[in-house]
């Protein structure tokens, strides 16, 4: 989805000043594009090579990277924040087991129409969001219904 940046030069053209806490927070991105993180996570990231980097520096970082759009705020279920990169247009998988958030490519969204808006809005972006099991929760679903119960256990 995203082509080869490197957090330098995405600061550099978006006119942020590159700095080493930006650098950080964007080079975490990078290494796992298809990652969303909450603010604690991506402090505790880069807490080894900074330690001194406070919990409002990791927001500020994140907010200057989201209103720059190289990354997006998603407001997930429970009032948590997760942020990952947006480089290009994409949608998200969650699965509904571990939570987890992917990005995705998703066609014929352009078809969609929002047939009935509320009186006055104007429509600016839309957002899909696919829900379902992801592959490794798929599996381990399968090998536990594909494992013994203790009953079956006790009759063998």
């Amino acid at each position: 989805m995203a082509e080869a940046w490197t957090a330098e030069a995405l600061l550099r053209d978006r006119r942020l000043r590159v700095t080493p806490q930006r650098q950080g927070v964007l080079q975490l991105f990078l290494t796992e594009p298809g990652r969303h993180w909450t603010a604690d996570q991506i402090r505790s990231q880069l807490l080894g090579g900074m330690p001194g980097l406070a919990r409002g520096t990791t927001y500020k970082v994140l907010e200057e990277l989201v209103r720059s759009r190289i990354c997006e705020e998603i407001a997930a279920p429970g009032g948590i924040s997760l942020y990952g990169l947006r480089l290009a247009p994409h949608q998200h998988f969650v699965c509904s087991r571990c939570r987890r958030w992917f990005d995705v490519e998703a066609d014929g969204l352009e078809h969609v129409v929002l047939v009935a808006p509320p009186p006055g809005a104007h429509v600016v972006e839309a957002a899909v969001v696919f829900h379902g099991l992801c592959g490794p929760c798929r599996e381990a679903m399968n090998a536990a219904s594909d494992a013994p119960t203790s009953d079956e256990e006790t009759t063998r």
